[in-house]
């Protein structure tokens, strides 16, 4: 099983070379066409694998469509001028995909979703998210550094933050034992600021899976995460959904 880093670089390389030849086919600047159809097949076909081993079912089965679209052994003859917008739409459409992949703010905001949908609205209020402003101002804002999510039981009025952290898979440390590794800073300002806040702030740690239906689920207090090293042991000995539910009822 390939490592989540090492399926990011293959996606990156593969869309270039994908990429490349579907500019050169598009703008007719080498006449064998045949070769550039059977070069971009064999990329969409390597892309659609790394989808299926990312967890993106879809997104595979779509790739497949596409390399076989560009078939050469069995090739689909249409007008040059529909190859061309075919190329154009392929190229838009790989670029987009490699961006959403493996962008990590994109699969941290799609894992922020799924945390929310495991605190239903007719029991909890979502009472404020982090909006990020630092990406758009180009300068720190102090309020991006709180946690991703703050929810209020509708019953019992009572608050709590959530922030989202989401692995691939467990790591290892120099000794073989698995765990994440993590920042021990952002523990101590998540920490602050529920002394600050007066209500309690956990971390979301989701891993495996995709960002949108991960494998495992752990939350715990941020005030347990003064590691820089998280042992596989500690995670798991955090709060499951439900249990954070009670928890906070």
């Amino acid at each position: 099983m390939l490592a989540p880093q090492t399926r990011i670089v293959l996606v990156r390389s593969t869309q270039i070379f994908t990429g490349i030849l579907l500019v050169v086919a598009a703008l007719g600047i080498w006449s064998n066409f045949d070769a550039l159809r059977l070069g971009i097949m064999v990329g969409f076909f390597v892309l659609a694998a790394l989808a299926f081993l990312m967890g993106y079912r879809w997104l595979g089965i779509s790739g497949v469509a596409l390399a076989l679209l560009f078939n050469p052994l069995i090739p689909v003859h249409l007008p040059r001028h529909i190859w061309v917008v075919l190329d154009l739409l392929s190229l838009a459409g790989l670029i987009y995909f490699t961006y959403w992949a493996t962008n990590p703010y994109k699969k941290g905001v799609r894992f922020e979703k799924y945390v929310t949908t495991l605190f239903p609205q007719s029991d909890f209020v979502i009472q404020d998210r982090t909006r990020d402003n630092s990406k758009y101002l180009k300068r720190h804002v102090e309020s991006d550094g709180h946690p991703d999510l703050i929810f209020r039981n509708q019953k019992t009025g009572k608050t709590f933050a959530v922030e989202c952290k989401w692995r691939g898979k467990w790591t290892s440390d120099k000794h073989g034992t698995l765990g994440i590794w993590w920042k021990p800073w952002q523990a101590e300002r998540y920490t602050a600021y529920g002394k600050e806040s007066g209500m309690p702030v956990f971390v979301a740690f989701g891993i495996g899976g995709t960002p949108e239906k991960p494998k495992e689920v752990y939350f715990l207090e941020a005030d347990r995460l003064h590691y820089v090293f998280l042992n596989q042991s500690l995670i798991k000995s955090g709060h499951t959904c439900n249990g954070l539910h009670l928890l906070q009822s």
